[in-house]
């Protein structure tokens, strides 16, 4: 709702066709892409070049009635290609032939599989001492909520802390993973030993 708030005062520019990137621009500004795997470091943003490219086509109209280029919209703050993570029109497939569609789906699913493979660690003194953690907990999993574009939250039954650096006074406590892969997969009933840091 907010962005079709922000957007909609761009509509007489985007009718007029003044840039053919505008429309592309202002959607990934308002509505940006995420990825599956973080949540609060998601946002793909326009490359600079898109924004100048629309800049260019539409500036000139925007002076013409006394308007300039929004500060919103400041193409300077906007990451460069070769510098950092950026989309442009280019980039966004639209038409595959059927082949194609088959061998991409293949790969997607290959990526997925190989993505989500889980390592298998065995709890053992040894791994403790080694890795020298600040809490371990015996628990017990409760419930498992999935919610947003990725987050899980577990929430676990404390049984016993066997080390912590504060008190645990909550006998159910979330867990919140921001992957759409958690390792290992976690069932409700199952009981946990969990090594982690502060």
């Amino acid at each position: 709702e907010n962005a079709i708030l922000a957007i909609e005062q761009y509509e007489e520019l985007v009718a007029i066709d003044c840039s053919r990137v505008l429309r592309f621009f202002l959607c990934a500004m308002y509505a940006p892409i995420c990825t599956l795997e973080f949540l609060h470091d998601p946002i793909k943003p326009p490359c600079k070049s898109v924004c100048q490219r629309a800049r260019d086509g539409c500036e000139p109209i925007m002076n013409r009635y006394n308007h300039s280029w929004p500060e919103s919209l400041a193409c300077e703050d906007l990451p460069v290609y070769d510098r950092g993570v950026c989309i442009s029109p280019e980039a966004i497939v639209t038409d595959l032939p059927e082949d194609k569609i088959d061998q991409l789906t293949l790969i997607l699913i290959n990526l997925f599989t190989d993505h989500c493979r889980c390592r298998k660690m065995k709890p053992t003194l040894t791994t403790y001492l080694q890795k020298n953690y600040t809490y371990i907990i015996h628990a017990k999993v409760k419930e498992i909520n999935k919610s947003g574009c990725n987050e899980i939250t577990t929430v676990v039954e404390v049984k016993e802390t066997l080390k912590s650096s504060v008190p645990i006074v909550q006998t159910h406590v979330p867990l919140i993973t921001n992957s759409s892969c958690p390792c290992p997969e976690l069932l409700p009933n199952q009981d946990l030993l969990i090594m982690c840091y502060e």
